[in-house]
Order: C-alpha cells, then sequence, then structure tokens
C-alpha cells in the first residue's frame, strides 16, 4: 500500500476543493461568499487533472477522488435549489457506478455507441458537443442558483431574456449529458445480466 498516493498534489487539490464547497454551503445564503468559494472549487477541477500529468501523479485514487468531489458539490446544490434535484443526483451517481467497472478507459467509445454518445465522448469531451455536456453539467446549477438569487442581475446587469437564454441552452447541455448518462447505465445493466448468466454457466 503507497500512502503517499493520498498526498499527491492533485489529491490535495481535491480536498483543498472539497473544503472550498463545504465552506459554500455553510454560506449557502449570502450570494457573494458562496459564488467566490464555489466556483473557486469548480475551477480547481481544471487544474488537478494538468498536475496529476505534469508531475507524472496519475492514480486510481485520484480518478475517483475527482469525480467524487464533483459529485459531492453539485449534489449538495441541486437538492438545495429544488425538492427534487436528487433525482438529478441521483442519475449522476448511478452513471458513477456504471462507468467505474470501466477502468480508466471509461471515456474511450466503442464502435458500436451510438453516433451521439460518441460524438460527446470524442477527445475527452473536447468536441463541441462534449463541451456543452460537460459545461452544463458544471454550470447549470450554479446558473440557477445565480437567477435564484438574483446575482446575475445585481452583479453583472444582465437582462432577464440573457440569463434565460443562458439557462435553456445550458438544459439542452444536461438533457444531453443526460442522454448520455442513461446509455451508460444501459450498457452496465446489460454487462451484469450478460456476466450473471456465464456464471450460471460455469457452476452448471
Amino acid at each position: 500500500m503507497d500512502l503517499g498516493i493520498l498526498f499527491y498534489i492533485p489529491n490535495i487539490i481535491g480536498y483543498v476543493r472539497i473544503m472550498l464547497a463545504a465552506g459554500a454551503f455553510i454560506n449557502y445564503d449570502n450570494p457573494g461568499t458562496f459564488v467566490v468559494l464555489y466556483t473557486t472549487s469548480i475551477a480547481l477541477d481544471g487544474i488537478d487533472g494538468y498536475c496529476a500529468r505534469k508531475f507524472n501523479q496519475c492514480s486510481k485514487f485520484g480518478a475517483w477522488l475527482d469525480v467524487v468531489v464533483d459529485l459531492f458539490s453539485r449534489g449538495y446544490l441541486w437538492c438545495a435549489l429544488f425538492r427534487n434535484g436528487y433525482l438529478i443526483v441521483f442519475l449522476e451517481w448511478v452513471t458513477f457506478v456504471s462507468t467505474h467497472y470501466r477502468g480508466e478507459n471509461w471515456r474511450t467509445t466503442e464502435e458500436n455507441f451510438p453516433y451521439l454518445v460518441k460524438k460527446v465522448m470524442d477527445k475527452g469531451f473536447k468536441t463541441p458537443l462534449g463541451f456543452l455536456a460537460v459545461g452544463s453539467l458544471h454550470i447549470l446549477p450554479l446558473w440557477l442558483y445565480g437567477c435564484t438569487y438574483h446575482v446575475l442581475t445585481h452583479w453583472l446587469g444582465w437582462s432577464v431574456y440573457v440569463q434565460y437564454g443562458v439557462m435553456v441552452l445550458l438544459t439542452l447541455g444536461r438533457l444531453l449529458c443526460a442522454i448520455v448518462e442513461l446509455f451508460y447505465v444501459k450498457e452496465y445493466i446489460i454487462y451484469l445480466i450478460s456476466n450473471n448468466v456465464d456464471a450460471k454457466v460455469k457452476t452448471s
């Protein structure tokens, strides 16, 4: 067991992200503090991956921690925003479980995958559809918080039309992301059923 992995730079960033998110939720009704802390936590999400590659500190624990921090942050915010926000959180956690068995190559698509799924996942999400799906995943709940607490109106002076226009775009992106998530959940269910059949054949 290499406990040094726990102190890799990208993993330390993950711990900081958790503290920032927790601080944001403690100040949920203080929009100024919440937005600064939560946005900083999101921004650090892109830095930990860069540090992992630059310092050759990639690890399975780090990959797991990165997703857990994301789900913790978004999950709390979705539940705080809406009573039914848990349904979105549930889908994200089920998707995490459904892709985890694929290991480090879970982003790699297969030839028989639907066209839309391949376009979103292509080049590690570095496609227009990929950016839209992943961007909406992170930004939509924060944007909804901003609309609810009138942050965009008071701070930036943006009109309601701009706010709702961006909200519609982000919602479409989140729906696109949900299509991909549901596909991976379906694939995992098929995997479980197939392996169960194989196990019965071996024991018979």
